[in-house]
C-alpha cells in the first residue's frame, strides 16, 4: 500500500461509520432513509472500517462516556436490525417518544447545553448553521431533523471527510487543510462535548438490541474521531436539572472528563 493509500485509510474508514451513525439514527418512520443499511457492500465497507481504525486505536485513553473501538462492530448492528425490522420503529418510539425533542434520551445537541437562556441556545443554533452553509449545505425542510441532532450533525462531519479525503486524493493540500480545521473546529465545539453523553444515557435506556449497540459504536467513533483531531477527553460541563431530562444525564455523570459519584 502507498503512502497516500495509508494516509487516507483512516480518514475514509471515520468517513464511512459517521454516515453510518447519521443514516442509523434516523427516525425508522422514513424507512426509505434507512435503504442504506440493507445494502452488501455499505455493510461491508463499515464493517472493514470498523476494523482498521479498532487495529489503529487500540491502546487509547478514554474520555468519559466513550467507548474502546475493539469493543464494538457494525455487524452486531446490522445483525440487530435484521432481527428487530418489525420491531424497530416502536422501539424508537419506546426511546424517543413521538415529540420533536426526546424526553427520555434527547438526540439533539442544544437540549445537553447547561446554558438554558434562550438567546444564548438561538446563537449555538446560529453557529451550527452557519458550518453547514459555509460548506454550501443546508438541511432539508422534509427531513424532520433540527439543525442540532444527531442525524445532521454526523452527516456533516461525513461530508467534511468526504471533501477532505477528496482534495488529499488530487494533492489539494489546502483544501484539505481548510476541512480539516473546519471539522476540529466543529467537533470541538458542537459534537464532541455532547455525544459521549447522549451514548451513555441511550446505552443506558435502549433494550438490549439494535439501539445500544448504536449507542456502542457512536461512542467509539467519537472517540477515535477526537484522537484523530489530537483533543483531549473533554471537560464536564454542569447539566442544570430543572426537568428530569437534564437530572438523570447529571445523575450518571455521563457529560465527558469526569467519573460516576
Amino acid at each position: 500500500m502507498d503512502a497516500k493509500k495509508l494516509e487516507l485509510s483512516p480518514l475514509l474508514a471515520r468517513r464511512e461509520l459517521w454516515l453510518l451513525v447519521s443514516v442509523a439514527s434516523v427516525d425508522p418512520y422514513y424507512r426509505q432513509r434507512l435503504g442504506l443499511l440493507e445494502d452488501p457492500a455499505f455493510r461491508q465497507r463499515t464493517t472493514q472500517a470498523a476494523a482498521l481504525l479498532a487495529a489503529e486505536n487500540s491502546t487509547i485513553v478514554l474520555g468519559h462516556g466513550e467507548v474502546a473501538p475493539k469493543e464494538v462492530s457494525p455487524a452486531t448492528l446490522f445483525a440487530a436490525l435484521d432481527t428487530e425490522r418489525a420491531t424497530i420503529e416502536a422501539t424508537y418510539r419506546q426511546i424517543f417518544g413521538l415529540t420533536a425533542v426526546a424526553q427520555q434520551c434527547p438526540f439533539c445537541e442544544i437540549e445537553y447545553e447547561p446554558n438554558a437562556d434562550i438567546a444564548y441556545r438561538s446563537q449555538r443554533m446560529a453557529d451550527i448553521a452557519a458550518f453547514y452553509n459555509a460548506f454550501g449545505l443546508q438541511v432539508s425542510t422534509q427531513a424532520g431533523e433540527r439543525l442540532d441532532h444527531i442525524v445532521v450533525e454526523a452527516e456533516f462531519l461525513y461530508v467534511l471527510l468526504a471533501k477532505e479525503a477528496a482534495a488529499l486524493e488530487v494533492g489539494n493540500k489546502e483544501a484539505a487543510e481548510v476541512c480539516r480545521e473546519a471539522r476540529r473546529k466543529f467537533f470541538q465545539e458542537h459534537v464532541g462535548w455532547w455525544l459521549p453523553a447522549f451514548s451513555r444515557l441511550l446505552s443506558r435506556v435502549a433494550p438490549p438490541g439494535y439501539y445500544r449497540e448504536l449507542a456502542g459504536l457512536t461512542a467509539a467513533l467519537s472517540a477515535v474521531e477526537r484522537i484523530s483531531l489530537k483533543l483531549p477527553p473533554f471537560q464536564a460541563r454542569v447539566i442544570p436539572k430543572p426537568s428530569g431530562v437534564e437530572a438523570e444525564v447529571g445523575r450518571l455523570g455521563c457529560v465527558s472528563g469526569q467519573q460516576d459519584s
